[in-house]
């Protein structure tokens, strides 16, 4: 027997009110490809995305590498398996480049390889430097494939490999392609769980698993393949931070929500004429940091964007956490204070700027995390976070007291 790299212990899933999976029991060593069959709402997406930690477990606990990453009891952490994942969505926003998008999936680990061989295979070479929004269905899905199939190749030591569908939206000749890739993959050592219909798919398994029965048979399969030239290129790691802060530059999502609402609320306070001279120090300091705070309180444009194509849930599989702005409501918010204090004809005091800078990123980051923790609920646009905003009113006050004092 070979070492598991994944191991499902004995879940339960819900989805909504029903039970979908009930004491179920999955392991993939390394060296095998194991194909989750079953007709249609059997449970097989919803293994696979447990297994990738995404969804949570009535009961049980899911291991990859003898090392627990989901449990029962809400534990979660990163796998530390080169780990790469398809899902049925494509789990990329359509401002990413490809080649951006295929360096990032594959160094989650610290290693990347050369993705222009695979996407030249992929007949994709010539859109390598384009964006996803402008590839067809057929060719984002190449993509997201490739994202899913790459960190393997890349990595040194046996890693895990979950694709949903990977042959939907394929032409014959990438479906071979693949296919001769995943067998290629199985003969290096690294595991796979492949949820498919497709007859040539199901070929390159090792074992098929029913997951109404919950049973796992093995079959014969090729033990050769034709050799993948894979070469070695530098890493450079993305994190949801630094990812969450490209694509924010690039689409200007901060300026079209955050930075107009405090904006527009410059422009009201402005439209009142001349009034700061009768406040008092504490209603001043008010007045000075609503700009600021109206640019927080409209929480994290990403999570919107990567509900899209899931790639929100693609980015907390693969590197643990959720795309985010990261440092830049601290700039916009020390920026946007600095702009009201020269509109507003205040004297400016550095401590002020930083004041409101951290009044913004504070409460940016607070009501992205209320949106990204409903996002994970069965009916996210049930919770309307708005009502959530005026609890961050009571820190806001207990700041502008403090600075009075």
């Amino acid at each position: 027997m070979g070492t598991a790299l994944l191991d499902v212990k004995a879940i339960e899933v819900r989805r909504g009110m029903g039970v979908v999976l009930s004491d179920h029991h999955l392991t993939v060593e390394e060296g095998q490809l194991v194909a989750l069959t079953g007709k249609n709402g059997a449970g097989k997406s919803t293994l696979l995305e447990a297994a990738a930690g995404l969804l949570p477990l009535e009961k049980g606990e899911v291991h990859h590498g003898g090392e627990a990453v989901l449990d029962h009891e809400g534990r979660r952490s990163r796998s530390k398996l080169s780990f790469g994942l398809t899902l049925q969505k494509n789990g990329m926003l359509g401002s990413e480049i490809v080649n951006e998008h295929l360096t990032m999936a594959t160094s989650m680990k610290g290693s990347a390889v050369r993705a222009a061989p695979f996407l030249d295979a992929f007949h994709l070479a010539h859109r390598a430097n384009d964006q996803v929004a402008h590839l067809s269905q057929g060719q984002a899905r190449k993509v997201a494939v490739l994202a899913g199939i790459l960190p393997a190749f890349a990595s040194k030591t046996p890693g895990l490999v979950l694709l949903d569908e990977p042959a939907a939206g394929l032409d014959d000749d990438a479906v071979e392609t693949l296919c001769k890739w995943l067998i290629a993959l199985r003969i290096q050592g690294h595991g796979l769980m492949v949820c498919s219909h497709d007859p040539r798919i199901l070929a390159t398994a090792t074992h098929l698993h029913d997951v109404t029965l919950g049973t796992t048979v093995e079959q014969s399969t090729s033990s050769s393949a034709e050799k993948v030239s894979v070469e070695a290129t530098k890493s450079t790691r993305f994190t949801p931070r630094s990812f969450g802060q490209q694509i924010h530059l690039r689409t200007l999502l901060w300026l079209n929500q955050n930075a107009m609402a405090a904006l527009l609320t410059l422009g009201i306070l402005l439209a009142l004429g001349d009034f700061m001279t009768a406040l008092d120090p504490m209603q001043r300091l008010g007045v000075l940091f609503a700009p600021a705070l109206a640019a927080g309180l409209c929480g994290e444009p990403l999570v919107a964007a990567a509900r899209e194509e899931r790639t929100a849930a693609w980015w907390r599989a693969v590197a643990g956490g959720a795309p985010h702005a990261g440092w830049l409501p601290l700039a916009l918010g020390g920026a946007i204070t600095l702009i009201s204090t020269i509109c507003l004809q205040q004297p400016v005091e550095p401590l002020e700027i930083l004041v409101g800078a951290a009044l913004c990123a504070g409460s940016w980051h607070a009501i992205g995390w209320a949106q990204r923790s409903t996002n994970r609920l069965a009916r996210p646009q049930a919770v309307f976070i708005g009502l959530l905003t005026p609890v961050l009113i009571l820190p806001y006050a207990l700041i502008i007291d403090w600075l009075t004092r």
